[in-house]
């Protein structure tokens, strides 16, 4: 003879999923491609500003020589695609972080939307 284990008189004991109100995966598509231009828009202007630089030999800083105004430009250009790259890869490393202390489902999961 089986019984069957009451939880809470009229509570069934395979709970329904709750319906789903948003999606999230259209506005995070579009902020990824929002995202993806604004980059695409300053490496098009650090381009135009280092051919700006190559092609007119009189262009320096006004505090520094021709030399040294080519070497904080450099500097700047590092220092943007470091900008660019680590705001890509910061939120990555951190999602993996406070993945590791979830079930090993959840952690696929994760990993497989990350991956997109």
């Amino acid at each position: 003879m089986e019984t069957r284990r009451v939880l809470l008189p009229g509570v069934a004991g395979n709970p329904i999923p709750p319906p789903v109100v948003f999606h999230s995966r259209s506005v995070i598509t579009r902020a990824r491609r929002r995202a993806a231009w604004r980059d695409g828009f300053d490496l098009v202007l650090l381009a135009f500003v280092d051919a700006l630089f190559v092609q007119w030999p009189n262009a320096h800083v006004p505090a520094l020589d021709r030399g040294q105004s080519l070497l904080l430009l450099a500097a700047v250009n590092l220092a943007m695609l470091g900008t660019i790259w680590i705001t890509r890869a910061l939120p990555r490393w951190k999602a993996r972080r406070v993945a590791a202390t979830w079930c090993s489902t959840e952690r696929t999961r994760l990993f497989n939307w990350l991956e997109r």
